[in-house]
């Protein structure tokens, strides 16, 4: 890794939802913007953004209108992302998803299950249309890192995707088959590359670690590794090993006072 050669997408308010039906207390975000704003985080994925749905979920699964502005209004550096479960969303429905994102949400990531890529690609399509970034999230890789008639499928992503990011689904993947998956992307896909481990058996951190010298671009992580089943790589675990590399340089007391914050969570 060299010296700002990576960047960090922090999604605490969108897989920190599992823990608590994305429902978070204003202070809290308040707490977690202004922190963010200080630590060298790139991104900040926010939360869902959803159809109305049956089962209850809080303001950051569906991110309403007035949400967005409390949260943007404390926004000054960072770039803003949301995501869609692409197997509830379609085309037709971006007029409403989309709507009052303009000029607030720069980035719509898409979580994607492998087998409905054809279907992906036109919902990406449709939002770069409409002036977004797009990330794909691809699922369950530990299923496709060796798999090279679906990665090769992967090069019809270069004309519009911005990030390909490579999910750890089920949290098995050792740093070797990272290293692989990442490598065998690289050959078709020539977007940036970005990892979302699970800390099933505790490598997420070894695993970015991996992605990185593979040639990852980013990587996500959450506030104490919050996120479904095991979680996720640690927000604070990465900083502090790039801060011991020399390659960033941060004021602790606004991460630990963050870490402080949430571990009631």
């Amino acid at each position: 890794m060299e010296k700002n050669s990576i960047q960090i997408l922090d999604c605490t308010l969108r897989d920190g939802g599992y823990y608590t039906n994305w429902d978070f207390s204003s202070e809290l975000v308040k707490k977690y913007m202004v922190a963010m704003q200080e630590l060298p985080v790139d991104i900040l994925e926010l939360g869902y953004r959803s159809k109305p749905q049956k089962e209850y979920n809080g303001r950051y699964f569906y991110f309403p209108d007035f949400v967005i502005d409390q949260v943007c209004k404390l926004n000054s550096k960072k770039i803003l992302a949301l995501m869609f479960n692409e197997k509830d969303t379609r085309p037709e429905d971006l007029d409403y998803l989309l709507e009052g994102l303009q000029g607030k949400i720069s980035l719509i990531r898409l979580a994607i299950d492998p087998t409905k890529l054809e279907r992906a690609i036109l919902l990406g399509e449709a939002i770069k249309n409409r002036g977004f970034g797009v990330a794909f999230n691809l699922m369950y890789m530990s299923k496709y890192y060796q798999d090279q008639s679906f990665l090769s499928k992967l090069s019809k992503l270069n004309d519009f995707v911005d990030y390909l990011n490579l999910v750890d689904s089920y949290g098995g993947m050792l740093p070797n088959q990272v290293k692989e998956l990442v490598e065998n992307t690289k050959i078709n896909c020539k977007v940036k590359i970005g990892f979302h481990g699970h800390n099933n058996l505790e490598l997420a951190f070894a695993n970015a670690l991996a992605g990185f010298d593979a040639g990852c671009d980013i990587v996500d992580t959450t506030i104490m590794g919050m996120g479904r089943g095991a979680g996720n790589l640690k927000t604070e675990l990465l900083l502090t090993h790039l801060a011991s590399k020399g390659m960033v340089d941060f004021d602790f007391n606004a991460l630990s006072g963050l870490i402080e914050a949430w571990s009631p969570l």
